[in-house]
């Protein structure tokens, strides 16, 4: 054994196969120097027998590159009544073998696994004979109809000789999980005769006599599907992306069309707020159809949510408060971008009040700009103000509530920080709506006035 790449030396040495240590024959003798393995059963207590061991191949100074190969080794002869107790040949008491299907993701990826080992090289050249793989849906009562699978692919045989992962593909991935109450689910039968997995050399590792297969169905609950390979999935992401540049388009071009014609900017306000609100409707608890996640997508811009990779913070885009979050791709990085933009655009609201603040005290001599100043310093006080925490009040308060209810344990100096600013924003999102409400009331008369607004 050579290791081509010359990363380290090779080596071999034998050892117990797992749940079969009883089986190990003590008469095999292996010499390291010539990596040669000798049997040498000198009593009759081993004839009639069938023993179970591993041959491992590793690399010498690392864990990391490992094979284990299982093997067997099956004494001639006749067992004797003598020698009953030193060796069990669990014709009395059969190994139970079950298998289940130990999940199944949102991508379609899963695994099946054996309770122990198998022959795998036997199962992955007759895998499609002996399982029959299938799906329900919730109207399986009604119907009573096996449904099949667009595909199915074993992708993976395990080394531990007990594990097989496998990807599941349907024809609508997009109508499966969408129930709470009811499941979708995959099946996986046995669908071959014992006589034909039971033989010699066939399922199991050793004598067939003393295994015997427990279940021979499985299933398991089937989420909701998101694969964006398929046609219908892949149509909504693609006009998803296109629509992020024509809301953005639209937004500003009624932003520039209303300033030059001078007859404010209340249609711009109101569409990016009803944009606020739809963009966060499907984190609420309820599940959508998993196409219509990017339907909704676009309506992030107006959060300021433009980037699929969050700068500077990128470890944050793979986490989520919860599942309608992962679906939906919005992850903590991206919420932060809506933040800063926050930040941003306050911090704009104040180098702009500060400039015509400027220009209205320096008293130049052109009545235009100082006509100009004095009515934008009207607008300042307050309205500017008003309309951004209009703007931003959604962002901080549905922000600032996530973090509170957040389960993730505050270990950081950063997001202690992060916690105590959003108990603060709630606060002040609880408190400040009503002063400006009773504000408006005692003022109303005046404000009433299109010159005193």
């Amino acid at each position: 054994m050579v290791d081509q790449e010359g990363n380290d030396e090779s080596e071999v040495y034998v050892g117990k196969m797992e749940q079969q240590e009883d089986k190990y024959p003590d008469f095999l003798l292996f010499t390291n120097a010539t990596n040669t393995i000798k049997f040498n059963p000198n009593s009759k207590k081993y004839g009639g027998r069938t023993y179970y061991f591993t041959i491992v191949v590793k690399e010498k100074n690392s864990d990391s590159v490992k094979y284990s190969f299982y093997a067997t080794v099956r004494v001639t002869g006749n067992s004797t009544e003598d020698a009953s107790e030193a060796y069990d040949i669990g014709k009395s008491s059969k190994t139970m073998v079950n298998y289940t299907i130990v999940s199944v993701d949102e991508k379609g990826r899963g695994s099946l696994k054996f309770t122990t080992p198998i022959h795998m090289k036997w199962l992955e050249e007759n895998f499609n004979d002996f399982f029959k793989i299938y799906w329900r849906d919730t109207q399986y009562r009604k119907t009573q109809e096996n449904l099949d699978l667009l595909d199915f692919k074993a992708t993976n045989f395990s080394s531990d000789a007990m594990t097989v992962e496998f990807t599941i593909t349907f024809a609508k991935p997009y109508r499966i999980g969408l129930l709470v109450k009811k499941s979708d689910r995959l099946h996986i039968d046995v669908n071959m005769e014992n006589e034909a997995y039971g033989q010699a050399y066939g399922l199991w590792l050793g004598d067939p006599e003393t295994y015997e297969l427990g279940v021979e169905k499985s299933r398991a609950k089937l989420p909701m599907q998101f694969d964006f390979e398929n046609e219908v999935m892949k149509a909504f992401r693609d006009t998803a992306k296109n629509m992020y540049w024509v809301i953005i388009g639209l937004i500003i071009i009624q932003f520039i069309a209303l300033s030059l014609r001078g007859v404010g900017l209340l249609p711009v306000w109101v569409f990016i707020e009803y944009l606020q609100l739809v963009a966060f409707m499907p984190i609420y608890n309820f599940r959508l159809i998993p196409y219509l996640y990017d339907a909704f997508k676009p309506s992030l811009v107006a959060h300021c949510i433009i980037f699929d990779d969050t700068p500077f913070i990128e470890e944050m885009d793979d986490y989520y408060f919860n599942d309608n979050y992962r679906h939906y791709w919005l992850s903590v990085g991206k919420m932060f971008q809506s933040f800063m933009a926050v930040c941003m655009l306050l911090s704009l609201v104040l180098v702009c009040n500060l400039v015509v603040f400027i220009i209205h005290k320096i008293n130049c001599r052109n009545v235009t700009l100082n006509n100009w100043a004095s009515r934008k310093m009207t607008q300042f006080k307050f309205n500017a103000y008003i309309r951004y925490y209009m703007l931003v009040y959604f962002d901080t308060t549905f922000f600032s509530v996530m973090k509170i209810m957040e389960k993730r344990e505050n270990d950081t100096v950063m997001r202690k920080g992060a916690l105590l600013l959003s108990y603060v924003l709630f606060v002040v999102n609880i408190v400040l709506p009503v002063f400006l409400i009773a504000h408006i009331n005692r003022r109303f008369d005046i404000l009433a006035m299109k010159e005193a607004k």
